[in-house]
C-alpha cells in the first residue's frame, strides 16, 4: 500500500538549476516527500550547502550530460534554465519528462490546504515568519521559502499538519495555477519589468493579483494592497496593524498587543498578516506573541555580517527596488540611533535598472554617503545594455559628493573602512554579489 506521507515516493526527479533558492527548497521538499532527488548547478550556493546539510547528496557543480539520470525519470527546470541547457537536450534525447518548477509546486499546492503569499515585496519574509510561527505554534506545516532561514531553520519541510506555506510570485503569472486555500498579499508594485514584458504598470500587476486571491478561498491582504485589488476582487480581509508610538517593533491587531525582533516598519506589516492567518489556523495570541519574537531571520534580509574594526556593523540585505531600497535604509536608520549610515548598492537587472533609476537614486538619499556598483547582470548581457551603464554613471556623479560610483571592490573596501566609525551603519545592498564584499569588511 502506497505511503500517504510520501506521495513523491515512485518519482525521480533531477533539477537542473538546484543552486537557486526556489529550486533548492523544491528538492529538499520532494526529497522528503520521498522523491530521490539529484541535481547540478553552475557553481556553489548557500542553498546547495543547505541540501547537503539536510541529506540531498546527489548535486554535482557544473552542467553535463552525464548528469542527467536515465528512464524512468524527469527533469525539473526554471525560467532561467534555457531550452538549449545541455541536460536539458540530452533529457529530451533520453525522452525524460519535463516539468517546470512552477509545474511541480502545483503539484504540491493539490496535496495540501495551501497558504500562498503573493505581493510585490515581502514574499520570502512573510512567507517564513509565518511557517516559522505555525511551527512554533504545533501546527506542523510544510513550506517552500524562496530564502535561507539563519539557523537553525531550513527554507522547505514536509510537515504533517497538512498545511502548506509558499510563496506565490507574479513574475511569470504561474500562481494563478497553484491550488490556493488562503491567498495573503503583501503589497502591490510593479517590478517585472524586464520579464518578457509582462507587466506594463501597476494596473497590470494589481489584475494578476486580485485574481490570484479571487481563486482562492479566503484572501488576506494589506491595506496598501486593498486600494489596487478592490476593483477586482469582491471578498478580502483586510488587515492593518495598529503602530504603537515611540515603540518601533510593535503593534495591535484585534485588541492584542505583538512584538517583532526584525527592524522596520515593513515588518510590522508583515508581521499583521502572519498573525492574521495564524489566528484563522487555530493559534493562539500567547503562542503567537512567542513565536515572533523567536524568529531566526532570513540570510540576505538586513543580515547582520559582523563588525569592522572600528566597530560599525554591516548588514547585507537583498533588496532590488526602490521601495525595498528605502526599507532596508529606513530599517538601518532604526538600528543606527543617531549614528551615520553607509550604503553600497548594486543594481539587479539592466531592464529593472533603467525602469527604476531615479528612483534607485532617490532612494539611496536617505543613506550619509551611498556608493552605486555595476549592474549585476543576471540573465541579460552587458553589451546589450550599455547605454543604461553610461546614463547611471552620469546621473550618479549628478547627484553630487553623498552618491558616487563604486572605484571598484577592493578600493571600495578600503574606503569604507577608513570611513566607517564605531556604531555607523554600513549597508550592502541588492540582490546580485554586493554581500561578497563584507569578507573585507569583518574583522
Amino acid at each position: 500500500m502506497p505511503d500517504a506521507r510520501k506521495p513523491l515516493a515512485d518519482r525521480r526527479l533531477h533539477f537542473i538549476g538546484i543552486g537557486g533558492c526556489g529550486m533548492s527548497g523544491l528538492a529538499l521538499m520532494a526529497r522528503e516527500l520521498g522523491a530521490h532527488v539529484t541535481g547540478s548547478d553552475t557553481k556553489k550556493t548557500i542553498y546547495t550547502e543547505s541540501l547537503a546539510r539536510n541529506g540531498v547528496s546527489g548535486v554535482v557543480v557544473g552542467h553535463d550530460v552525464v548528469n542527467v539520470p536515465d528512464a524512468p525519470a524527469e527533469v525539473v527546470f526554471s525560467s532561467a534554465v534555457r531550452p538549449e541547457n545541455i541536460e536539458r537536450v540530452e533529457a529530451r534525447r533520453k525522452g525524460l519528462g519535463e516539468v517546470h518548477r512552477s509545474g511541480l509546486l502545483t503539484e504540491l499546492t493539490a496535496l495540501h490546504e495551501t497558504v500562498a503569499v503573493g505581493g510585490a515585496h515581502g514574499k520570502s519574509s512573510t512567507a517564513a515568519l509565518l511557517a516559522h510561527v505555525l511551527t512554533v505554534c504545533g501546527k506542523k506545516p510544510s513550506y517552500v521559502v524562496g530564502a535561507l532561514l539563519r539557523p537553525p531553520g531550513v527554507h522547505a519541510a514536509a510537515g504533517a499538519g497538512g498545511t502548506l506555506v509558499i510563496e506565490a510570485d507574479e513574475s511569470d503569472k504561474s500562481l494563478l495555477n497553484y491550488h490556493v486555500h488562503t491567498a495573503v498579499v503583501t503589497n502591490v508594485d510593479l517590478d517585472h519589468v524586464g520579464d518578457g514584458g509582462a507587466y506594463h504598470d501597476v494596473t497590470d500587476v494589481a489584475k494578476v493579483l486580485g485574481e490570484f486571491a479571487t481563486n482562492a478561498k479566503y484572501a488576506i491582504v494589506s491595506a496598501q494592497a486593498a486600494g489596487h485589488l478592490a476593483p477586482f476582487v469582491s471578498e478580502i480581509t483586510v488587515v492593518e496593524p495598529e503602530l504603537v508610538d515611540g515603540e518601533p517593533m510593535r503593534f495591535r491587531l484585534h485588541g492584542e498587543g505583538y512584538e517583532v525582533n526584525q527592524p522596520g516598519v515593513h515588518q510590522l506589516h508583515n508581521a499583521a498578516l502572519v498573525v492574521e492567518v495564524a489566528l484563522a489556523r487555530g493559534c493562539a495570541p500567547g503562542e503567537i506573541r512567542a513565536a515572533l519574537l523567536s524568529f531566526p531571520g532570513l540570510a540576505r534580509r538586513f543580515e547582520l555580517r559582523g563588525r569592522t574594526p572600528a566597530g560599525a556593523r554591516v548588514y547585507d540585505d537583498y533588496a532590488h527596488h526602490p521601495v525595498e531600497v528605502a526599507a532596508a535604509l529606513a530599517a538601518a536608520r532604526q538600528v543606527a540611533k543617531g549614528r551615520r549610515v553607509l550604503a553600497v548598492f548594486q543594481p539587479h537587472l539592466f531592464s529593472r535598472t533603467q525602469q527604476f533609476q531615479s528612483e534607485f537614486l532617490d532612494a539611496l538619499g536617505a543613506a550619509d554617503l551611498a556608493w552605486v556598483e555595476p549592474v549585476y547582470p543576471a540573465r541579460e548581457k552587458p553589451e546589450d545594455w550599455t547605454h543604461v551603464t553610461e546614463q547611471l554613471a552620469a546621473d550618479v556623479t549628478a547627484r553630487g559628493p553623498q552618491t558616487r560610483m563604486s572605484p571598484g571592490r577592493a578600493a571600495l573596501a578600503q574606503q569604507l573602512l577608513e570611513e566607517a566609525a564605531d556604531g555607523d551603519v554600513v549597508m550592502l545592498i541588492g540582490a546580485g554579489d554586493v554581500n561578497a564584499l563584507a569578507e573585507s569588511l569583518v574583522s
